[in-house]
């Protein structure tokens, strides 16, 4: 699949009507939540973790999902930070991290799409949740195993072949094209919508300074048993064609 013959979104590759961006947002601020009380500290989450998610999607949105649902969620989660990851190392591809916007030559381009189908949900920017992903699948669940199994939820994906990414390429080294900036506490990521040229010119600027050691900011010892999420930010500053740092 050397070109994209059909557009496809990041929002239909990611949502769809029964499962939308809404309850996505929040059940990653819920298992968040649950990692800055206590309540899942490493490795999966057990049932009651689980059933905790259920139960504040049901208080806060009116939606019912079932146990195998959210399980089946948590692990497509896990599935959207493995390939993102593994986008981040392919040499050429940069990472703005101000736009969360995703360059690269054609060429490399193509070997992303040829090598795993489900990188056309990052064919315009980045994971809209990077941050708590890399978070929670680097530091509270780490040794997770990698599954085959996890679809495709959305008839878009019909539009490609399932390709599998090699467990050897995804537990390679990191490159300094994984971007780390502090885990925040809320959304600071809207998925982009604008179309971009893929060619080299349009290469932004990645940052390449030491990874911190980053935690997570609900943590504390009076953290209440319900954490109000702040406001998700709406404007992004864009470093198309800027040469420096983008400021952490």
């Amino acid at each position: 699949m050397p070109r994209l013959s059909v557009l496809i979104t990041q929002e239909e590759c990611l949502y769809d009507e029964h499962w939308t961006k809404e309850a996505d947002n929040l059940l990653i601020d819920l298992l968040m939540e649950l990692n800055a009380l206590g309540d899942w500290k490493y490795g999966r989450p057990d049932h009651s973790a689980f059933n905790y998610c259920r139960s504040g999607m049901k208080s806060e949105l009116d939606m019912n999902f079932t146990l195998p649902d959210v399980e089946l969620r948590f692990d497509f989660l896990h599935k959207r930070y493995r390939v993102f990851s593994w986008m981040l190392r392919k040499h050429g591809l940069r990472h703005c991290v101000q736009s969360n916007v995703l360059t690269a030559p054609v060429a490399v381009w193509d070997d992303i799409f040829e090598s795993n189908s489900f990188s056309v949900a990052y064919q315009h920017c980045g994971d809209p949740r990077w941050n708590e992903l890399k978070y929670l699948f680097t530091l509270v669940y780490p040794t997770s195993p990698i599954s085959e199994n996890v679809p495709d939820f959305h008839s878009t994906n019909q539009l490609v072949d399932p390709e599998i990414v090699e467990p050897a390429c995804l537990m390679s080294e990191q490159s300094n094209n994984e971007v780390v900036v502090q885990c925040p506490t809320g959304n600071n990521f809207d998925p982009c919508t604008r179309h971009r040229e893929r060619d080299v010119s349009s290469e932004c600027s990645v940052n390449t300074q030491p990874q911190p050691q980053f935690m997570n900011p609900r943590q504390g010892t009076h953290t209440p048993s319900r954490i109000p999420r702040p406001q998700r930010k709406t404007g992004l500053s864009s470093c198309k064609g800027s040469s420096s740092e983008p400021q952490i």
